[in-house]
């Protein structure tokens, strides 16, 4: 069992700070179900989304992407073959963790590229999407047939759990809540633009677009008008509005914590639940070694998985989220 794996963490926020960090780090190397991460699969597809967290909050750190993973349990139905983690070595943890074994080890990307700790940003949004006339009075009327009229909520259907943790069979509805973990350069740096001209991101919504395939992606930015009260032009979903303290209600009722989400990522049982071949994490949720496993700083994989593996664990796995880019 480890001991004393919970680090003061002091992340560094902020957009200005982040893509400064992202130039000179370009110069320099040239409980419950949680939220679901931001993305978009298909080359010309797009998501509307509202930003939860303003310019000046946005958590930045170092960090591995495509990091291949080793084998999973045996009885895993869904393993990812590559995921992404925050570099232990990062400032935020303040010398905690003396290791890193993406870094010690010198793993390679899926792409066969040493998986140097490059900065990404993290923020929270909620998906929303266009509302079209349909013809209907209710819609506008047949002026309005196929125009967009409005944005709406996307809805999760979320178990209640009862005070042992366990499904009381009532559903509640929340926003969709989605974790955005992208670079600046490509997808933060436009969000930083719009922040210069208004002050603020978090006051309208933006349909977001991918243009590209694979590590060749960029995103189109297409800011839609606040949604304004037509009396009195007072802008209805912004920070000490009722809708967006309904947002900030769904964040605490669902215990979505965004630093807990980036610390995970770089947590002793995040790395030895899909990285290092000499660990794994038992039912109990201890990080053990593994017996007769690869030991010392090598890029290989292990040949094995644990025999089994938690219900809790299952559906844990079954929820990650990696981010596209």
């Amino acid at each position: 069992m480890t001991a004393n794996t919970s680090p003061a963490i002091n992340f560094r926020r902020g957009g200005s700070a982040a893509a400064q960090a992202e130039k000179e780090d370009n110069v320099s190397s040239s409980g419950r179900r949680g939220p679901d991460f931001f993305g978009i699969k298909e080359d010309g597809e797009s998501l509307v989304v509202r930003l939860l967290t303003d310019h000046d909050e946005w958590i930045w750190v170092k960090q591995h992407s495509f990091v291949p993973t080793k084998p999973g349990p045996k009885d895993a139905e869904k393993w990812p073959e590559a995921m992404t983690s925050v570099c232990r070595y990062d400032e935020a943890f303040g010398g905690h963790y003396k290791d890193c074994y993406i870094c010690d080890a010198k793993i390679k990307s899926k792409w066969g590229k040493l998986a140097s700790s490059r900065v990404r940003v993290w923020a929270l949004v909620v998906e929303r999407e266009l509302v079209r006339g349909d013809g209907s009075e209710a819609l506008g009327g047949p002026a309005k047939q196929g125009v967009v009229i409005g944005v709406r909520d996307k809805i999760d259907e979320i178990d209640e759990l009862d005070a042992d943790g366990k499904p009381t069979g009532v559903k509640l509805n929340y926003p969709r809540i989605l974790v955005i973990n992208q670079p600046m350069k490509g997808f933060f740096s436009h969000l930083k633009a719009i922040h210069g001209l208004n002050g603020t991101v978090v006051d309208r919504d933006f349909q977001i677009t991918r243009d590209g395939k694979g590590t060749d992606t960029e995103y189109k930015f297409a800011a839609i008008d606040p949604i304004r009260d037509p009396a009195t032009q007072q802008n209805l979903i912004a920070p000490g509005t009722p809708a967006w303290d309904k947002y900030l209600q769904a964040v605490a009722e669902r215990e979505i914590s965004l630093d807990s989400i980036v610390a995970d990522k770089a947590s002793d049982a995040y790395y030895a639940r899909f990285f290092d071949p000499s660990k794994t994490v038992d039912k109990e949720g201890n990080v053990v070694a593994v017996a007769g496993g690869a030991v010392g700083m090598i890029n290989v994989q292990s040949t094995d998985g644990p025999a089994d593996i938690s219900d809790d664990l299952r559906a844990k796995i079954a929820n990650l989220g990696a981010p596209s880019a």
